[in-house]
């Protein structure tokens, strides 16, 4: 029975390493159609007002290999809201991205709590996200965060290899990005700063959901 079990495992692997190699084999060659750029599509959110563009400084862009970005301030009637979303065009960027829990600390901030896993379920889409706390000198953040590729969300980047190569077999698209929603705690509490961070997330996901259709089309 075990040797069984074994035989399945080892048939499944290598499965998954051909596919693997068959997906990704000719990522370089992809034409990239760039319909619309992130910035002026997330200019409008219903229920946020646009604060502010945050541009990045040129060589994070070239470190994060991006092929689109938005990184921009909103404000609601429950508070401000930061969003980060890095796009990319091809499969061969899968590991572009980077963790918060790496980001962060390169730049001085502090994890005051590591990783834990949700979800949130809008219409027939499911976002499921990591969520950490992190300071730096008085400032203190929640920072929602997640890789999609597609409609598919996950919270580690090697399962976000798995849906980029399962979407590029079956929809022949490789886009793919990562998504970071971050909200300042001041004076608030942990509950309203979840609050704010979760109410963004349901006005602009679907409006994200747009974008990524239209852009695989």
């Amino acid at each position: 029975m075990g040797n069984k079990i074994k035989v399945k495992l080892i048939v499944i692997c290598v499965v998954f390493l051909v596919t693997c190699i068959f997906v990704y084999r000719n990522t370089e060659s992809v034409s990239i159609t760039k319909k619309t750029p992130l910035k002026p599509y997330f200019a409008n959110i219903e229920g946020y007002k646009l604060l502010r563009y945050i541009d990045l400084a040129n060589d994070a862009i070239k470190m994060l290999d991006l092929d689109d970005y938005v990184y921009a301030d909103y404000e609601g009637k429950n508070g401000k809201v930061s969003l980060y979303i890095g796009y990319y065009y091809t499969a061969n960027k899968v590991y572009a991205s980077h963790s918060p829990t790496i980001c962060y600390p390169s730049q001085g901030w502090k994890i005051d709590k590591q990783p834990t896993n949700h979800s949130i379920s809008l219409g027939p889409h499911r976002i499921h996200y990591n969520e950490i706390i992190t300071s730096y000198i008085e400032e203190q953040e929640l920072v929602l965060y997640w890789y999609q590729s597609r409609f598919h969300t996950n919270t580690k980047n090697y399962m976000n290899k798995i849906d980029m190569g399962y979407n590029k077999l079956k929809n022949n698209d490789e886009k793919h990005a990562f998504v970071r929603v971050s909200v300042p705690l001041g004076n608030s509490t942990y509950k309203e700063a979840n609050k704010v961070a979760t109410g963004f997330i349901q006005a602009f996901y679907p409006q994200f959901i747009d974008f990524i259709t239209e852009a695989g089309h």
